[in-house]
């Protein structure tokens, strides 16, 4: 089955009225946007922290139902650690006393905590819970540790935590404390229902795995409890909207197979969670483009070159950035035939719009009633004397959007995923970073294996290509260049034995290990 047929794929359940354009979540999803790495990972673990709290987490979900949940907001703890400058220098002035050091830190935390009515909070719990206000002091200098972005510039609001307990997975809000789509885009959430769709067996798995990490009564989880005023961190309103538009799907999965692998590697201290962020963004990123392939009549992945950056440009330099190219623009091509199924999609304002006996200001009238309801646009957007401008019109109004949404969380992806790069040129391409490609060896590696093995599960699952083989089947004939793709396979070759992950012996083949499997 296609996955752009009718039986695949059910309405948005949400309203269309504050929207100002519905083009890129039809292909994609509502909303495939720019966002953080760290907020992509969050914002998933968010919607499944929230899944799991209501004993759902990873039960099958449908395009044409809201999921809803209700996230954290832990706000006294986000008051605490971010809003909170003053705290080692009141323990400091105090000059050991640690009567006067409560005295004063409380008012001032009352004061500084308070946003309007919304949160005016009392911090004096703390005072019962902590044997003097250095404990307290340094606890908070230890939370301090696991932000994430510290360098980021963020508002207090906007702060995040590494993931190390459920406490630490809240929803980052404006300066009115109200929820906001800054960094939490719903592209994270977009991960979740992918996996929610994924085959039974692989959703069960995924839930037994990943539920660990919400366990309250570890350690870890109990240093950041100490600071809420109850066991319970706040929770927000209950929340939906995001929007899937595929029953099924090739990358659901994919997607569900790479973070099963991940998760099932046992690795300590949360290590695995980074490696998540980054599987994550990449196969959302070759879903997307996977996507814009089916809306153009191509049921498989486009070819993605990937260059292991050498001393010139080479063939494989040249491909690398023309795939990437090419596989982005394909996003532009699927809105313009969205628009293009838009206009046809109904027989009785196609027969209106080819008879001659209707006036051609009527016609474009007609056909811009017809569009605004679809596409959700405002009518007078589309006012003109004739057919033809209406369609003009549509096309600029959806490709603008694709610009804009889309193609800029595309970009983003890559980068977060560490497949998108411009080391050496001015052209962004396909190089992937030594972390994706060790995690592509953690996801993709379960026993020892030849590297032309390797290369070929990469390029069989994901369309990457790396060597002459590769080239060869997957790419035009003006590519096929045995002596540099050689080259580029050597250099990740050395790339690979640097990470542990190669090991070249006496024959001369070169063997490729997951070191995390015995």
């Amino acid at each position: 089955m296609k996955i752009t047929e009718k039986e695949n794929t059910q309405p948005y359940a949400g309203s269309k009225k504050d929207f100002s354009g519905w083009f890129n979540e039809a292909i994609w999803g509502h909303r495939l946007e720019s966002q953080p790495g760290s907020a992509l990972l969050l914002e998933f673990l968010g919607m499944a922290e929230a899944m799991h709290r209501a004993g759902k987490l990873f039960a099958l979900t449908e395009p044409g139902k809201d999921i809803r949940y209700s996230a954290n907001t832990t706000i006294y703890l986000r008051s605490i650690l971010f809003n909170n400058p003053r705290m080692e220098e009141i323990r400091a002035r105090s000059q050991g006393s640690d009567e006067d050091a409560w005295e004063v830190w409380l008012k001032e935390i009352k004061n500084q905590a308070a946003v309007g009515d919304k949160f005016t909070a009392d911090f004096s719990y703390l005072r019962r819970r902590f044997h003097s206000f250095s404990d307290l002091v340094s606890r908070v200098t230890l939370l301090r540790r696991i932000t994430m972005d510290p360098e980021s510039g963020r508002t207090w609001t906007r702060q995040l935590l590494f993931p190390i307990g459920p406490v630490a997975l809240y929803e980052p809000s404006n300066e009115r404390l109200e929820r906001d789509r800054v960094l939490f885009t719903r592209t994270g959430e977009l991960a979740y229902l992918m996996l929610s769709r994924a085959s039974e067996s692989l959703r069960h798995s995924l839930a037994e795995k990943l539920s660990p990490l919400f366990d309250a009564s570890t350690v870890r989880n109990k240093l950041l409890t100490s600071l809420l005023p109850s066991a319970e961190p706040e929770k927000a309103s209950v929340k939906g909207g995001t929007y899937l538009p595929y029953k099924n799907h090739p990358a659901f999965d994919r997607l569900a197979k790479d973070v099963l692998s991940l998760l099932s590697l046992g690795l300590p201290d949360q290590d695995v969670l980074e490696y998540l962020m980054h599987i994550i963004a990449f196969n959302i990123y070759i879903y997307a483009i996977e996507t814009s392939n089916h809306w153009l009549g191509m049921e498989h992945i486009p070819a993605c070159v990937c260059e292991i950056p050498g001393p010139r440009m080479d063939v494989v330099r040249k491909a690398s950035i023309a795939t990437r190219d090419e596989n982005e623009g394909r996003g532009m091509l699927a809105v313009r035939r969205f628009v293009e199924l838009a206009i046809g999609c109904s027989s009785e304002i196609n027969e209106k719009l080819d008879s001659s006996d209707i006036p051609d200001e009527e016609k474009a009238e007609l056909l811009a009633e017809h569009l605004a309801q679809i596409c959700s646009v405002e009518e007078d957007d589309l006012k003109a004397t004739n057919v033809d401008e209406v369609r003009q019109k549509i096309i600029s109004l959806a490709e603008s959007g694709f610009r804009d949404g889309t193609a800029a969380a595309l970009q983003k992806l890559g980068r977060v995923a560490g497949l998108l790069d411009k080391r050496g040129t001015s052209k962004v391409r396909y190089a992937p970073s030594d972390r994706l490609l060790r995690t592509l060896v953690l996801a993709n590696v379960t026993h020892k294996i030849e590297e032309d093995e390797l290369l070929r599960i990469l390029a069989h699952r994901y369309r990457l290509v790396f060597g002459p083989d590769e080239a060869a089947t997957e790419l035009p004939a003006n590519f096929h260049d045995k002596g540099d793709f050689s080259k580029n396979k050597e250099r990740l070759t050395r790339r690979l034995t640097g990470l542990g992950l190669a090991q070249r012996m006496s024959d001369a083949c070169t063997y490729i290990r997951n070191p995390y499997l015995r």
